[in-house]
Formats: structure tokens, C-alpha cells, sequence
């Protein structure tokens, strides 16, 4: 046992939970919030109340139960011994996986130092491997060593995180703040909702003074104040901070940094100041990572001690650090670290992060539902008593939402957990049963022993979850994604779908949309941590990117029939049309002719003048399109030979026309309007009226995925019911008129 010499302070075991809470979910947090838009600074307003409600009942219960073991004393007090097992190996799965996260996280963030970290899949798991050992023997010094260094690691978010907080209102712009409040046009409610499991996982670690109570020098007094302390400051800060940036970077650069807080000061002031933050966010990310090392072996101890777990996880050093535990701990986190070593199973991290939300917030509902028991053992006063109570419904009806906000396939992990942990509590109930207990007789080696093989199924069958399901495997596997990061190609030259502007970013209507969209659908998709990179593609190459796993969906694909050979389609994101596109000064019989509605049973050019016009004019169309194969189909129907000219891009089809090279250029008609409309030097240009076909546009991806398709048309299902959307399409067609709202109604798929 650790003497009081080698024992933590208050200020030092508040500073750990501090840590341990803003390590590394305040530092990444700015980015994952901007997906969303400044509209989710609103999840505070839920989140900041359900974590204080949290860490107030912890506090609550460390005043009237004082035992080592934290929650799962809590627990024990209202569920016996089986509620003890529950709650303590729950919330030591939680910590295994989430400590590899933290790991890869700060792999991240060295890689922007050291790339070669992060090159390839197998570096990636060597480095994590790395820092979780590196951590581990960190924590060999004991529990004064372990607070002093968190004492020293805290100031890499204290720096860079407090003090945008206070100077980096100098440089907040309203009008950023204002662009970035909700750019996918969501509804208050939703957006407010979108972020609460993200918010959530920013303040995991509130329980870390519970549980690290048998290391401090005065539990009755430091357990509570450094719960209190540690989740208000970090409430704080989350709130500042996450606000401010948003009036500093432009939202989208925001979302797709990797360095927010360094993105922050670079903008500020230069990028050496980025580069400084940038290694104090390095610091801050492993002293949390240390300071969840320590938790875990912290929490095996105790549970050994109580004969929950192997006796070994109770073996300490001189210096009061259960080293044996540390070991085996760090052996299993380098067994779940190993499936960083393919893309594929790279994507489970995502689904990994929600699994161990869930697995550590069970434990919360578990252990707080107990402070009711715990209080009338007590013997507290009736207006304490009802105001706790009232607090701890707070915070396990929030705790009960977390759950389902992380989604479907981290409540069917946690459920697997759950059984497991059951199975294992077989092995363990026979040290704990009232005849044994009144006999005196203790548990028969024999008994130990299979308690520790059952401990290693456990572990092993905890292993077997890392692997995706087939149901997992469609819903992200299948983009094989590599370094987390999912590559979007878009066509560059198809104004206003998509295009590259002035700064050399794709934007136009596709883009936005399907920006909107994978937002909304990537939890789903088990996408969560994933981040976007656009590609230009050109209709020659599209396909072939997408059949090598170079891009992994294409936004703004006309939809055919012979392209679903190769790929598969959303539902429609614009109607999409053919029109042509000539000078002013053409003759008024080929306008005419081009103009002219068409009959219900297709393309009507008849009659002889008519041929003979077309006949004698070059027709320009972009080569490998859709469009030149319904102009073709069109004109072997009337029996044309009219001249046939493919161009490269449609800024050759119309600079062909200006030139008179071609009398007419067919192309998308909404692509036609917007050029001349922004091009002043195509003023000599007119689109005519009539569309020659309807060519509906969708995002495009692998064939054989469709929990990946269903889930992107749930989201734009969802989407085109907004006044986001609306304000979408205006922004670049203009307000939709009566056929365009129809047909984005008809398209909206009931659930």
C-alpha cells in the first residue's frame, strides 16, 4: 500500500481528472464540432448539465461511502457483490479501449511532426504500440510521480486552450461565427442533439477521483472537491474555447484540421506559434493518456485486492505502483492496438470510441442509481436527501440518452460485454456466497485458476469485437479507408455542381451537399472520426478510381443505366437535363428547332427543312458523357448525320461555340445557365429552352454496400426537407420553382 508520502494531493488528483477529461477530447473537439456547424456550442447547454449532475452525484457518494473502489463501491452498496463486478469491469473495458484511441490520437498529432508515424498502416499500429508501453513504464514511479508529471502535461492544454479563451477574442469575427452557425441548415433541435455523444466523450474522466480514491492522502475530502473542481474547470474551458475558434477559422478549414487550437494560433499569428501549440497539444495528449494508464491499473488493483481479480493486479513496487497490472494491461492494449494494422479494421476505431461510451457510462447509471442506498445507510438529512436525488435522475436520464446517441452498433458491443461480464462473475459468485462467507471457507486454488482462464476468454472474446461485422463491414469497411480519411472526387470543371475556386477548394452545389450529407450520415456509416478529402476526377477516369479504392464516392454523377454496371446511386440530388447552347447570333430556324417542345414519345426533329438544317450544323458535345450518348441516340432515332464534335471539358464546348468552331454545344442545362450567367465574355452565348431529357445527378459509390447507400439516402431524405437545403439550391440555381420542389419531394424516400 502507497504511504501518504507517495500518495496524490488534492490540486494533483484534481489536476488528473482534468486531464484525464481534456487531454485529448478538448484538443480535437473544435474540429469534430465545426462538422457539425456552431449550432452545436448549443449541446453545452445539455451536456454541461448532465456532467455536473454526473460528477455531483459522485461527489455525493464519495462523502457517504469512502471504501475503496469508487463506482463499483457505489454499486455494491445497493447491488451486492455482482454489482461491484459489473460496474468495475465494465468500466475497465472502457479504459482499454479508449486508452488505444487516446493513443492513436496522439500518433496524430506527432505525425505532424514525424509523418513517417503515420505513413502506413503498420507504422501507425508500431507508434501506437510505442506510446502505450512508453505510457505504461511512465507510470512505474508510483502515484506522486504519475500526478507530478500530470502537473507538468496539463499545461499543454492549459496554454494553448485557456489562453485562446481569454486573447483569442482579439481576432473573433462576427461574420465568420455567423457563417459557421449552421451551414447544413439544420433544425434547432437537431442540431443541439447532433453533438451530444461527442460532448460526452469530452468529459469521460469525471470519475477518475472515485476511482483513484485509495491513492490520494484525504479521500473523504479530495474525492469530492476534485470531482467537482476538475468537470466545472473543464466545462469552462470547453465552452470558451470551442467558441471562440469558431469566430477565428473559417468553419471548413476548421473541420478538416487535424491541429485546430494550432490552425487557431496560426491564424492568429504565424505558423511557429501553430507549430509550439501544436507540440503542447502533443504533451497534453500523452499525459492523459498517462493519466488513464494509471487509472486502469489504479482500478484493477483495487479489485484484486477485494478478490475481483487476479492477485496479481495487486502487487505494488516500492513506490506504490501495481507494475504486474501495468504489464498485463499494457499487453492488451497492444493485442486491440493490432487493429491498426489494416485500413479495414483502422475504420473500427470510430466504432470502438462509441463502444467504450457506452461501456463507461453503464457503470455511471449503475453507480449513481446506488446513491439512494447509499444515503439511507447514512443516515443523511430529508432536504439532502431529496435534493441528491433529484440531481442523480438528472444524471442518469442523460446518461441513458449517451447511450442511445452512440449509436446502434455500440449498444450491441456493449451489450456482448455485458454477457461476458456476466459469464465471468460465474467463476467469481462462489468466493461471495452467504454459505462460504458464514463458513469462513476460502476459494480453492483450484477456483482461482479458473477464474483466470475465464478472465482470459473474456479478453479473448473482447478481442474477437475489434473485427467489424459483415454489417459493419458494409457500413464503413467496404470504403476501405485508409488513415481515416474517406476521398471524394468530384468533377472540377462542372459549374455549379462542383468546381474549384478561386483558392483552388472544391465548392459548387454538389459539394455542399454532399458535405451535408455524409455529415449527417457517418455515424451510421460508423464514420465518425473520419475526415474528408476531395479529388478531381474526369469522366474518363471516375470509374476506374473508384474500382482501385482511390475515391470512395463521387458527388455529382449523372445517373444511367449502363453506369450501374460499374457503380451504384443515390437518389436523386438535382434533376438534371439536357439543353443546348448557341450564339445570339444563330439563325432563328435552329433556335426555333431547339427550342421546341418535344412530343410525350421523345425527340421530334421531322420534316425535311429541319433535317437539312441540322444536318448542315456541327454539333459539340463533352466526349465519354451521358449527354453525348443521348444526343447520338437522339440523332441515329431521326435518321441525322449531323457533325458530332466531343470536347474535352464544357469550357471548351462553350469557348467552341463563341469561336464558331461548333454552332451548338449540348451539355447540362443548369451547367449552361450558370456559365453565361457568370462569364461576362459569354454574353454572346444563350441557352434555349427546351431540355432534350431528364438526366437525374447522385453521388455515386461501390456497388454491394447498401447499408452505406441506405444510409446516405436517410440523410438526404432528411435533408431535403430543410430550410438548409432550400437555401442551398437558391444559393446556386436561384429559388426552386414548382417542377424542382416536386420532384426533390417525390425523391425524399419515407422511412
Amino acid at each position: 500500500m502507497a504511504t501518504a508520502a507517495k500518495k496524490m494531493s488534492m490540486m494533483q488528483l484534481t489536476v488528473v481528472v482534468a486531464v484525464n477529461m481534456m487531454g485529448s477530447g478538448i484538443i480535437m473537439l473544435p474540429t469534430n464540432m465545426a462538422k457539425v456547424g456552431a449550432i452545436s456550442l448549443l449541446s453545452w447547454i445539455i451536456t454541461a448539465l448532465g456532467s455536473m449532475a454526473i460528477a455531483y452525484g459522485f461527489a455525493q457518494a464519495g462523502i457517504f461511502n469512502q471504501r475503496r473502489g469508487g463506482m463499483a463501491a457505489y454499486a455494491e452498496d445497493a447491488y451486492g457483490k455482482d454489482g461491484y463486478f459489473l460496474t468495475f469491469l465494465l468500466y475497465f473495458v472502457s479504459l482499454a479501449i479508449g486508452n488505444v484511441a487516446i493513443a492513436i490520437s496522439a500518433v496524430g498529432y506527432l505525425a505532424g511532426f514525424f509523418p513517417g508515424m503515420s505513413a502506413t498502416p503498420i507504422a501507425t499500429c508500431v507508434s501506437v504500440i510505442a506510446l502505450i508501453w512508453l505510457t505504461s513504464v511512465a507510470n512505474f514511479g508510483g502515484p506522486s510521480i504519475t500526478g507530478k508529471i500530470g502537473a507538468v502535461t496539463v499545461w499543454g492544454v492549459i496554454v494553448p486552450v485557456a489562453g485562446l479563451s481569454l486573447v483569442g477574442w482579439f481576432w473573433f469575427k462576427s461574420d465568420v461565427f455567423a457563417q459557421a452557425w449552421n451551414p447544413k441548415g439544420m433544425p434547432l433541435l437537431e442540431g443541439m442533439g447532433s453533438s451530444i455523444a461527442l460532448t460526452l466523450w469530452a468529459f469521460l474522466g469525471m470519475e477518475s477521483a472515485a476511482q483513484n480514491s485509495d491513492a490520494v492522502e484525504n479521500p473523504k475530502r479530495d474525492v469530492p472537491l476534485a470531482c467537482l473542481f476538475g468537470t466545472l474547470g473543464a466545462a469552462v474551458v470547453y465552452v470558451l474555447s470551442t467558441t471562440v475558434i469558431q469566430g477565428i477559422v473559417p468553419n471548413d478549414e476548421l473541420a478538416k484540421s487535424t491541429g485546430p487550437f494550432a490552425l487557431a494560433y496560426a491564424t492568429m499569428f504565424n505558423p511557429t506559434i501553430g507549430s509550439i501549440i501544436m507540440a503542447l497539444a502533443v504533451a497534453a495528449c500523452l499525459g492523459s493518456l498517462l493519466g488513464w494508464q494509471f487509472t486502469i491499473a489504479q482500478t484493477a488493483k483495487t479489485a484484486a485486492a477485494d478478490r475481483f481479480f487476479p492477485a496479481i493486479f495487486s502487487k505494488e513496487n516500492r513506490l506504490g505502483a501495481p507494475v504486474a497490472g501495468m504489464v498485463i494491461m499494457a499487453v492488451v492494449q497492444t493485442l486491440m492496438a493490432l487493429s491498426t494494422i489494416s485500413p479495414s479494421l483502422s475504420e473500427q476505431f470510430s466504432a470502438l470510441v462509441n463502444l467504450a461510451v457506452v461501456t463507461n457510462v453503464i457503470p455511471y447509471i449503475i453507480s449513481l442509481s446506488a446513491l439512494v442506498v447509499i444515503m439511507k445507510k447514512a443516515g443523511v438529512a430529508e432536504a439532502v436527501f431529496k435534493r441528491n436525488v433529484a440531481i442523480m435522475l438528472v444524471a442518469v436520464l442523460y446518461s441513458t440518452y449517451a447511450i442511445y446517441a452512440s449509436g446502434k452498433y455500440a449498444v450491441l458491443g456493449g451489450t456482448i460485454v455485458l454477457a461476458l461480464t456476466y459469464i465471468l462473475y460465474g467463476f467469481l459468485a462462489p468466493r461471495f456466497s452467504i454459505a462460504t462467507a458464514e463458513a469462513g471457507v476460502r476459494t480453492p486454488a483450484r477456483g482461482a485458476g479458473a477464474m483466470a482462464a475465464a478472465v482470459m476468454l473474456a479478453m479473448a472474446c473482447l478481442a474477437a469485437l475489434l473485427i467489424p461485422s459483415p454489417a459493419q463491414a458494409q457500413a464503413g469497411g467496404v470504403f476501405q479507408i485508409p488513415d481515416k480519411l474517406l476521398t471524394v472526387g468530384y468533377h472540377a470543371d462542372a459549374k455549379p455542381f462542383s468546381y474549384d475556386n478561386e483558392s483552388g477548394k472544391p465548392t459548387g452545389f454538389a459539394v455542399e451537399v454532399c458535405q451535408k450529407v455524409f455529415d449527417v450520415a457517418k455515424a451510421e456509416l460508423g464514420l465518425a472520426d473520419v475526415q474528408q478529402s476531395w479529388v478531381p476526377v474526369t469522366m474518363a477516369n471516375r470509374l476506374e478510381l473508384m474500382r482501385g479504392k482511390k475515391v470512395q464516392l463521387v458527388c455529382g454523377e449523372p445517373v444511367t443505366l449502363s453506369a450501374r454496371k460499374d457503380v451504384a446511386f443515390t437518389i436523386p440530388i438535382f434533376q438534371g437535363g439536357v439543353s443546348a447552347l448557341v450564339r445570339t447570333d444563330a439563325p432563328a430556324a435552329l433556335v426555333k428547332v431547339l427550342s421546341e417542345k418535344p412530343a410525350p414519345s421523345g425527340p421530334t426533329w421531322r420534316g425535311s427543312p429541319t433535317e437539312q438544317l441540322l444536318q448542315s450544323q456541327t454539333l459539340a458535345v463533352v466526349g465519354g458523357t451521358p449527354t453525348e450518348k443521348i444526343l447520338g441516340g437522339a440523332l441515329t432515332k431521326l435518321s441525322l448525320q449531323a457533325k458530332v464534335v466531343p470536347v474535352k471539358s464544357y469550357a471548351d464546348g462553350l469557348q467552341a461555340v463563341l469561336d464558331r468552331k461548333a454552332n451548338v454545344f449540348f451539355a447540362d442545362r443548369s451547367v449552361l445557365i450558370d456559365a453565361v450567367k457568370r462569364y461576362p465574355s459569354f454574353s454572346d452565348l444563350k441557352v434555349t429552352d427546351r431540355r432534350l431529357s431528364v438526366a437525374p445527378v447522385a453521388i455515386a459509390l461501390p456497388r454491394g454496400n447498401e447499408d452505406a447507400r441506405l444510409a446516405l439516402d436517410r440523410a438526404l431524405s432528411k435533408l431535403y426537407g430543410t430550410d438548409g437545403f432550400r437555401a442551398t439550391y437558391a444559393k446556386w440555381f436561384g429559388e426552386p420553382d414548382a417542377d424542382a420542389a416536386t420532384f426533390f419531394r417525390l425523391s425524399a424516400l419515407p422511412e
